[in-house]
């Protein structure tokens, strides 16, 4: 019964094995994602973001439950890296915060560069813990406002160390099987995802928008940890070899138009990613965009429009254009 869901959720969410889609093309992207009003990810003002001091939006602390012993099988479908918990299991719950109810835990998966962005800042990476509020079907959930959270986590980049080493040590083994598309997955271990939490999993900013991957419904409720977890250059540096069919794989930021809320914990001044993580992000995209160069420029000024979250240009055309004769 649950992997039928986790199977529906795959198909009806836009985390398929397909090849319908690209983050090179996002204007052709199906769905509400170009014509939702309240579409994900967008870049947090954390002055603008509204410190919910009666508890009105933000009711009580987050409560996670069963986080440290997760059987989950790992793949690569050519979009992203996820872990899926694995069929029968008990998934982990998540309550409390601004989530009415409960919401049970179906997979993870990861961004580089960060998705979302605090302040016009970017982290080398994002991690996507994706539930769905028990009770509901898939169908269900899919169709209500607050049928889906994800819970976002950044990552910043450290010296290589044991202790910057932890918190995604998990996940390295399956690393080398994962670098390129493959049909099955890795075969399934149990994983701490606590490791991967944040110094104070009551320190966030939230609000409504949607999925970031085709097609994009307007259903989740986003909790975005602001204080950044630690990852070495090393593994960065792995993570940024794997193929997504592409040099990245995080969609533009989209326009804000809502409200954000900060909860009480969160922290007074933003944590910026360190000059060691900046400078690997920086690095990654200039290794990157020497592996794109033969697509020409077109590509290089998507890459700049992107990263600000701007529209792209189609630059299959743009290059028979270039390319035809006078």
């Amino acid at each position: 019964m649950w992997v039928c869901a986790v199977i529906l959720l795959a198909a009806t969410t836009g985390f398929s094995n397909g090849d319908d889609w690209s983050y090179e093309y996002e204007t052709r992207w199906p769905g509400a994602c170009t014509t939702g009003a309240q579409q994900s990810p967008i870049n947090i003002m954390s002055r603008s973001a509204i410190v919910d001091k009666l508890d009105a939006h933000i009711q009580g602390p987050l409560v996670f439950r069963g986080y440290s012993n997760v059987n989950a099988s790992a793949a690569n479908d050519g979009h992203t890296l996820k872990w899926t918990i694995e069929e029968d299991e008990i998934p982990p719950v998540v309550s409390g915060g601004p989530l009415r109810g409960n919401y049970s835990f179906v997979q993870f998966h990861l961004h580089w560069l960060s998705e979302h962005a605090i302040d016009g800042m970017k982290y080398p990476m994002e991690i996507h813990l994706v539930h769905v509020k028990t009770g509901l079907t898939i169908e269900e959930a899919v169709e209500r406002p607050d049928g889906l959270a994800v819970v976002g986590i950044l990552a910043e980049v450290h010296s290589t160390s044991e202790e910057n080493e932890f918190a995604l040590g998990e996940l390295e083994p399956a690393l080398p099987y994962l670098l390129t598309r493959h049909e099955g997955s890795y075969p399934a271990s149990v994983i701490d995802l606590s490791r991967m939490f944040s110094s104070n999993m009551q320190s966030f900013y939230t609000y409504h928008g949607s999925l970031t991957t085709p097609n994009c419904q307007e259903v989740v409720t986003w909790i975005l940890m602001d204080r950044p977890i630690k990852m070495t250059d090393t593994q960065f540096k792995l993570f940024s070899k794997v193929d997504v069919g592409g040099i990245n794989n995080y969609r533009s930021l989209q326009p804000v138009n809502r409200v954000i809320h900060r909860s009480r914990e969160s922290s007074a001044t933003v944590a910026i990613p360190s000059a060691f993580g900046l400078l690997a992000a920086v690095l990654n995209l200039s290794s990157s965009v020497t592996g794109v160069m033969s697509k020409g420029m077109c590509t290089l000024v998507n890459i700049k429009k992107r990263f600000f979250g701007k529209g792209v240009k189609d630059c299959s055309v743009a290059e028979a254009l270039k390319n035809k004769s006078p």
